[in-house]
This record gives structure tokens, C-alpha cells and sequence, in this order.
């Protein structure tokens, strides 16, 4: 499952969203800090960095 990371212009905050297989990508990021609408995707994390990536989640992406 992708992990997108997030980067709002307006705070300058980064964040994670996951994106489940077979769901449209949001049109409108909302930023978890200030609220603004303006996130941009810069891309997926690395397989090797994602969140869940120990044995006892490998179901979730494997």
C-alpha cells in the first residue's frame, strides 16, 4: 500500500497518507497541523521506510 508523503505549502509541515489499492488519490490534501487545503504530494516513501514494514504487518502491503 503506498505511503505518500505530504508537504503543505502554507506550514511548511510534512506528513504521511496512505492511499488503499483500487482508491482515487484525494484531490484536496487537507494539512493535519493548520488545516490548509493546499498539500502537495512529493512522492511515495521508500518501501524500506514505510511505517509498517516489520514481519507481523507484512500482510498490509505484501
Amino acid at each position: 500500500m503506498p505511503v505518500l508523503l505530504i508537504r503543505c505549502p502554507d506550514c511548511d509541515h510534512g506528513y504521511r497518507s496512505l492511499v488503499p489499492p483500487g482508491a482515487r488519490t484525494p484531490k484536496v490534501w487537507v494539512c493535519s497541523k493548520c488545516g490548509g487545503r493546499n498539500g502537495q504530494p512529493e512522492g511515495e516513501m521508500p518501501e524500506s521506510d514505510h511505517p509498517w514494514s516489520d514481519q507481523s504487518m507484512d500482510a498490509c502491503c505484501g
